[in-house]
């Protein structure tokens, strides 16, 4: 055996200190597993995902963050009258949230609330503006991600 292509300043093993790996029988024992618990039904509840959609992401947030923890039908009665653009777009999400509970886990749209919502900042749209003496601007159009996930109440 070659010792310089070891790592390290290991020498080899010698024959006396080579010992047999002794496996217990106990591990080596087929053991049935207990049954696994049934599943447990939580709270039925919808999400509804909203991508690349131009817009602001902090005025989107300005309504997220008042409609969060509210009941479904609150927070769609708060976002008719609310004076933001940014609420067309978030009644369409909440909607289809409570569409998605309704009609994929059979939720009671009146028993709804809103558990989550958020927003995050996505690509912005670059184009650019001619300006004076031949330079260009850049602007930027910026885009945004949301998410609402709507709940029953138990």
């Amino acid at each position: 055996m070659n010792t310089a292509a070891m790592c390290g300043p290991q020498a080899p093993i010698s024959a006396a200190r080579r010992t047999s790996v002794v496996v217990c029988s106990a591990a080596t024992e087929v053991v049935d597993a207990p049954p696994a618990p049934a599943a447990v039904e939580g709270p039925k509840g919808g999400v509804a995902k909203l991508s690349f959609q131009r817009g602001s992401v902090h005025k989107v947030r300005r309504v997220l963050d008042i409609i969060r923890g509210r009941t479904y039908e609150d927070a769609l009665l708060m976002m008719e009258y609310m004076p933001y653009r940014a609420c067309e777009k978030i009644i369409k999400l909440l909607v289809s949230a409570a569409a998605n509970a309704k009609n994929n886990n059979g939720a009671l749209k009146s028993k709804l609330y809103v558990a989550e919502a958020f927003a995050n900042g996505g690509p912005a749209l670059k184009r650019m503006r001619p300006r004076a003496q031949g330079r260009g601007v850049t602007i930027l159009k910026p885009t945004f991600h949301a998410a609402i996930r709507v709940a029953e109440k138990l």
